[in-house]
């Protein structure tokens, strides 16, 4: 059994690793597994309107996942990759967007086109989720070997230097949008909104609300299979890209420069692209969201300036302890992948390629499953008179979104693990050096920024996370479920200035270290 082999570890060190990773990841599932396993839970795709409802959700968010890519990657090679005007100024535009709840960013964009139904879902949460291709192939940018990159700008000039970028970063890209995939297909509330605007659709998110909210553990584990498994189609493709475009470039260890634009229409081609990229991704809806602060009707009393004010007013007194509970979250589920991520990516890179397979399925599994799914079996579990303090405590969604979110954080710190020179770990192994010093001296020193990236996502998706904050009881006085309860109730004011908030908080630590770094550099 694979998982008899992964116990037999030299480490007390992985036994711990282990046994943590079974609590936030296996545990709160196993309510489902019965019925994901069994053979009957199968039995579902026979049903032609389920294969239809599959057939639109793949179809809406493989549209989305694609636009993602077509996005991200182009904005990533521009921003990282070239000497434009403004550039630190657009790295920092490009996680933004994640950090704004997607309902509120179709909302801007509904608000902005008019537009509606289920391309208007694609292309809303393509652009939402655009920063995640974007930002791991910023990752493999800023490592590439400037030696394969002055290579290639020998032996074909600039074209041939651009493909070389391509090729460094369409791995990190794909596997952003193979989770754009996983995110897009399991979505319910921009679906549902876009539906209730303009022309009814529905997608295979909705059965699976439908037969959760009746409570039925056995049917609604049943209707999260199909997403499962098309999600895990989805996530070893990317796999296999990664495997073919993903060969490590150890290069001399020199990085690759931002390769200057000679001739000036170049240059500014290349900025008017960026910016182009920028307002899509964040300023047209932020500047919508900013409007909506202060919008009103015919009869509204005062200025649009004074009604905003009010809006970020109520915002901030009536948000900020579930704001300040939301980021505790976050930071507890974020410290918690930050610790066990390194152990997987390592565990990952010295693994064969069956083991490998199992790995990323025991890993992937919370991820993949819905997110109504992942917290009704964690109630399931946890709702229990010997569990019930810590059913009713905080500790339940840290437990939870740091399971969901870890194989996130594997993922990232796997790929950029992968290019490190394996002779010196070997080196250090014969020498001696214990496991932890391996890998957090020898894999994560060389990538501190990817390791903080991976922190800093799943900080994000945890404070955003509206599904599960729903559900589980010690969340329930969250940011997200704050915005939505606001948002059914029709305060559009509040929501908008309570949208910019979450924004500017999330954002902070961001700007603080950006500004730094680049202070340090200059």
């Amino acid at each position: 059994m694979p998982l008899a082999r992964l116990t037999r570890i030299t480490s007390p060190w992985w036994f711990l690793v282990l046994l943590v990773t079974l609590v936030i990841s296996i545990l709160p599932l196993s309510a489902l597994f019965k019925p994901l396993f069994d053979g009957s839970s199968l039995q579902t795709l026979l049903d032609p309107r389920i294969q239809n409802l599959l057939k639109d959700t793949a179809q809406l968010s493989g549209t989305a996942a694609a636009l993602a890519f077509l996005v991200g990657l182009p904005y990533a090679i521009l921003v990282w990759r070239f000497q434009i005007p403004g550039a630190f100024y657009f790295k920092l535009c490009a996680p933004l967007p994640l950090l704004l709840p997607p309902l509120l960013l179709a909302q801007a964009w509904h608000g902005l086109t008019g537009w509606d139904a289920a391309w208007m879902t694609s292309f809303t949460l393509g652009l939402a989720y655009a920063p995640l291709p974007a930002l791991l192939a910023a990752r493999s940018l800023q490592n590439q070997s400037a030696a394969s990159h002055e290579a290639a700008l020998l032996a074909g000039g600039p074209r041939r230097a651009l493909w070389e970028m391509f090729r460094t970063a369409i791995p990190g890209a794909v596997f952003g949008s193979s989770l754009v995939f996983i995110f897009t297909s399991t979505d319910f509330a921009v679906p549902d909104y876009f539906a209730t605007v303009g022309d009814k659709f529905s997608v295979y998110a909705a059965e699976v609300f439908h037969q959760f909210r009746d409570q039925d553990w056995t049917a609604g584990a049943r209707a999260s299979v199909p997403l499962v498994l098309l999600g895990l189609i989805v996530l070893a493709g990317s796999m296999q890209v990664e495997r073919k475009w993903g060969a490590p470039d150890f290069g001399t260890g020199r990085r690759a420069k931002p390769l200057r634009l000679t001739k000036k229409y170049y240059r500014i081609g290349a900025t008017l692209l960026a910016l182009i990229g920028a307002l899509f991704l964040l300023l047209l809806p932020l500047s919508r969201i900013l409007w909506e602060t202060g919008a009103g009707g015919p009869l509204s009393d005062g200025t649009w300036l004074s009604r905003s004010a009010e809006g970020f007013s109520a915002a901030f007194n009536r948000g900020r302890a579930d704001l300040l509970r939301s980021l505790g979250i976050g930071l507890a589920a974020g410290g918690i992948t930050l610790v066990l991520a390194p152990f997987w990516a390592h565990k990952l890179l010295h693994s064969s390629s069956r083991k490998k397979q199992f790995i990323l399925l025991f890993l992937s599994l919370p991820l993949l499953t819905p997110a109504l799914g992942l917290g009704i079996s964690a109630i399931y579990v946890f709702n229990q008179s010997s569990s019930h303090f810590f059913y009713s405590s905080i500790g339940l969604p840290i437990l939870v979104y740091a399971g969901r979110f870890l194989p996130i954080a594997v993922f990232l710190l796997h790929e950029r693990f992968r290019r490190n020179p394996p002779e010196q770990e070997e080196a250090a192994t014969l020498a001696g050096v214990s496991l932890i010093t391996r890998i957090f001296r020898y894999h994560v020193g060389p990538h501190k920024a990817a390791w903080l990236l991976a922190g800093a996502l799943v900080l994000a998706f945890s404070v955003r996370e509206l599904d599960l904050a729903i559900l589980l009881p010690a969340s329930n006085a969250s940011a997200a479920v704050r915005y939505f309860n606001a948002l059914h109730f029709a305060r559009d004011n509040f929501v908008a200035a309570f949208g910019i908030l979450m924004v500017l908080i999330l954002f902070l630590p961001l700007m603080i270290y950006a500004a730094f770094h680049r202070a340090r550099h200059d």
